[in-house]
């Protein structure tokens, strides 16, 4: 049965919010060699407690549930390839040398043979490929050996030795949770994966953002309280949440998967499995008016990850992944290799990433109904009011902003708007302005003693609110 210890280190250095900080504490994350199961992990963890508070949750080998099943520590032992009695690679000479959860084999092998057993990627021809299926997928696991497509194309017709020997052992999974209290016990989470060996963009400097993220969150004084959970891909989640009680699942309001952020691409957010949450509208409002490049798309449009896991049925946590993926089936030119290290990094892209997501927890946490205190309209260009937002007019010249006429729009509908039901979001996104802005202004009503501004807090959507 899982088992969890606590680590109590505390960060010990000044808070580095800069994108050069995040890379240099992504390289720290990506030197261990790490797996579902593995030596590794260990380290790994060590590391991100010197940054956070962390709780460690441990998973023995052989736990299953629903199917998904947590591997044996696996381990390579010996792994050379020999052609006419020559040498030709070593596997156990890079971590991705040979294909995660390889059996052991011996023995003698033609070309024809040996061909359809060997990974390369002839668009990296530098690249060792991170074949990880079997990770997740113990029972169907056979063996490849992974190398360099240069080398690969050294090759030819010969008589190949293969001398492959792994073993596996018992171990455990691990999973790291943080937790920032809030005056709320209702609970916002963030995700990311661990079980990726050295790789930066999937995803240490996804987990480095949002290290940063609890960090700076644990200085402020917040209204929900939140928690980081850093997990193998799905299973990580899978026995994580099984391990919940209902009431603490029932708390878990909405969520974020984290990952790829420092590629040159545009930050893509999907939306929650049902759609109209208030963490889509958040992420709408946040990335229209604070990045310089986004795409919306729908639910698992992105790169795909744990989101399934928390939206799954009978946990229901909405749920948003956010990436900087080019494309669903190909999210960057070094995705799943070795060449996806910290030197891809760009860290103002980071930066942007991690900006963006303080945003979104402000917006969630600053999210308000506002409740009107009179009747009537108010002339709001009185000095005794001094709420007027100028707009246009074709016959006086006016120094106004790009969008003075969304404002001007906005105040011909905002008293109506005044009823108690509809958040400051609601009204951003409806009339395309920006949430803090609004919010601003509106508190200067609330300054008049014209309104009373209630928090808006978050609701998990029923389930069968689904969008069609």
């Amino acid at each position: 049965m899982p088992t969890a210890t606590a680590v109590l280190d505390q960060p010990s250095t000044p808070l580095d919010l800069s994108g050069h900080g995040m890379i240099a504490l992504t390289r720290d994350l990506c030197a261990p060699r790490t797996a579902v199961v593995a030596d590794g992990n260990e380290t790994l963890f060590a590391r991100i407690a010197e940054e956070l508070p962390l709780e460690l949750i441990r998973v023995p080998s052989g736990e299953s549930f629903n199917g998904w099943v947590v591997p044996q520590n696996w381990r390579v032992k010996r792994a050379k390839l020999y052609r006419d009695g020559e040498e030709v690679f070593d596997g156990t000479g890079h971590t991705l040398g040979v294909a995660y959860y390889s059996r052991s084999f011996t023995g003698e092998l033609s070309w024809e043979e040996l061909q359809p057993k060997l990974v390369s990627n002839p668009a990296l021809p530098e690249a060792y490929m991170f074949h990880c299926m079997w990770q997740y997928r113990p029972w169907d696991a056979d063996w490849r050996l992974v190398l360099p497509h240069r080398l690969l194309e050294t090759l030819g017709p010969g008589r190949y030795r293969v001398e492959l020997e792994t073993g596996d052992a018992p171990g455990e999974m691990l999973i790291g949770v943080a937790h920032k209290t809030g005056r709320s016990p209702k609970t916002i989470v963030f995700n990311s994966n661990n079980c990726h060996p050295h790789m930066a963009n999937d995803g240490f400097a996804g987990t480095a953002v949002l290290i940063r993220l609890m960090q700076w969150l644990a200085e402020q004084e917040t209204f929900y309280s939140y928690r980081l959970v850093i997990a193998p891909e799905h299973l990580g989640s899978v026995f994580y949440l099984k391990t919940l009680p209902r009431e603490e699942i029932d708390r878990l309001v909405c969520g974020l998967f984290e990952e790829m952020p420092g590629t040159g691409g545009a930050i893509k957010a999907t939306s929650t499995f049902a759609g109209g949450h208030m963490l889509d509208a958040a992420f709408a409002n946040v990335l229209r008016h604070h990045s310089r490049a986004h795409t919306l798309v729908p639910w698992r449009c992105g790169a795909g990850n744990d989101e399934t896991v928390w939206e799954a049925p009978g946990y229901e946590v909405p749920f948003v992944e956010v990436t900087r993926c080019e494309d669903q089936f190909a999210p960057y030119r070094e995705y799943h290799s070795s060449l996806d290290t910290p030197d891809l990094m760009e860290p103002a892209q980071l930066e942007e990433m991690l900006a963006v997501l303080q945003r979104v927890v402000s917006v969630l946490e600053g999210n308000v109904t506002v409740q009107r205190r009179f009747d009537g309209l108010i002339c709001l260009s009185n000095p005794d009011y001094g709420l007027y937002m100028e707009r246009p007019d074709p016959t006086v010249v006016k120094d106004l902003e790009a969008d003075a006429e969304a404002w001007g729009h906005l105040l011909d509908c905002l008293f109506r708007y005044m009823d108690d039901r509809q958040t400051v979001l609601e009204i951003a996104e409806r009339h395309h302005l920006c949430f803090e802005r609004l919010l601003r202004y509106l508190q200067r009503f609330e300054a008049k003693g014209l309104v009373e501004l209630n928090r808006a807090e978050i609701e998990r959507q029923p389930p069968e609110r689904v969008a069609s």
